[in-house]
């Protein structure tokens, strides 16, 4: 079941070039999978009165062009085959030359909002349409894997802003803590600046308004960056950025 919508790419969640930012870009997936799970009667709406939530754990981007604002763009997802607990849903960012901008494979859970535990999906939402079709070169999701010694790079103060619906931070907030902390990403004197390749992150722990123990801790190897951000209850997330 494909589910498209059509937009107009705003400067709001762009960068100083005019250009999609990562960040902008993962808030635009998230949108378009609450609209296309609203249009079933399984988002928000139809899954706050059980006080169940959707909840992204996992997901991994691929970008060919970061388009610029103004540009007149398709969004395009579709569900891909469950395995009970977990849903994966699949993207595709294409512009209006039928180029595809960003693909992106994604893992989602349903959480019940009072224990916080995850749910069992055909419990809470009835069977629906799947395509067993992968928009990336990743079929499966494995686990990220980190390396041994990972510095301490910085603290973060989580602000009121970075919280979502669920009451934790939202998983955009952590890919925009990230790629500022990428010089290669900003622009240099001379202009010249590095692209995001794939951006690949897994969310482990919820991380809450104020905590006073979220670091990031990262590590380089040529251009692939690696980086865990910590909070009070241990690891919240592990990422792999690729640059080039």
């Amino acid at each position: 079941m494909f589910f498209t919508e059509d937009f107009t790419l705003s400067t709001l969640i762009c960068d100083e070039d005019d250009r999609l930012t990562i960040w902008g870009m993962a808030r635009l997936f998230q949108d378009v999978a609450g609209d296309h799970s609203d249009s079933l009667g399984v988002g928000f709406n139809g899954l706050k009165p059980v006080h169940k939530a959707w909840v992204l754990t996992r997901v991994y981007y691929k970008v060919m062009r970061f388009p610029t604002a103004g540009e007149h763009l398709t969004l395009r997802t579709w569900p891909r085959i469950d395995n009970g607990l977990i849903a994966p849903r699949d993207y595709q960012l294409i512009d209006a030359d039928g180029n595809i901008c960003a693909t992106s494979s994604s893992q989602w859970v349903i959480i019940d909002m009072l224990t916080r535990r995850v749910c069992r999906l055909h419990e809470l939402i009835e069977p629906f349409e799947r395509e067993d079709v992968c928009a990336t070169d990743k079929q499966t999701l494995e686990k990220i894997v980190m390396p041994a010694d990972m510095p301490l790079l910085k603290r973060v103060e989580v602000p009121y802003s970075a919280i979502d619906h669920t009451r934790h931070t939202n998983n955009a907030e952590y890919m925009k803590w990230i790629s500022d902390s990428i010089p290669d990403i900003c622009k240099h004197r001379d202009g010249q600046r590095k692209e995001i390749d794939t951006f690949d992150i897994a969310y482990l722990k919820e991380t809450q308004y104020a905590d006073p123990n979220v670091a990031i801790h990262s590590k380089q190897d040529g251009d692939t960056h690696y980086f865990q951000v910590l909070n009070s209850n241990g690891v919240a997330v592990n990422a792999i950025v690729r640059l080039h």
